[in-house]
């Protein structure tokens, strides 16, 4: 299965690696950044009714965060469970996605936060975790 990414690039750079687990991870981790770096506002003004169109490329990213304030929980409850859905949506390598904020600090500047999945691999499943941080200057995610 290949994300939309790998979709919408030339498909012959990647065939020789797909085997290789480390390079799998390379490049979710990848494509991980490029969703979260994507602005989107698609899940908020598509009506419900068009479960499909909620569902597919038109909301792929996440929405704006930065009226958000990060020392409160609900606020915090609210970009987790955001993140949670976004990478289930548009990740299709993953399974069983779960977000886990860390800590904020008063005077931090990041958010910073792990992602928890189940990595596809065909007919078997790998765990894999990927550490990320929102730079609140720049409004960057960065993913390990």
């Amino acid at each position: 299965m290949h994300s939309l990414i790998d979709s919408l690039t030339d498909s012959d750079e990647r065939s020789y690696a797909r085997d290789d687990l480390q390079t799998l991870r390379v490049e979710v981790s990848r494509d991980l950044e490029s969703l979260l770096n994507t602005r989107s506002e698609g899940a908020r003004i598509i009506p419900a009714a068009f479960e499909q169109c909620r569902k597919s490329s038109l909301t792929f990213g996440i929405p704006d965060f930065s009226s958000y304030s990060l020392l409160s929980s609900h606020d915090r409850d609210r970009i987790r469970r955001t993140l949670e859905l976004a990478v289930a949506l548009h990740e299709p390598r993953l399974t069983r996605v779960r977000v886990q904020l860390e800590s904020q600090g008063v005077y931090e500047r990041a958010l910073r936060f792990r992602i928890d999945a189940l990595l596809n691999l065909g007919a078997d499943r790998e765990k894999v975790q990927f550490d990320a941080v929102l730079q609140l200057n720049t409004q960057s995610y960065q993913v390990r």
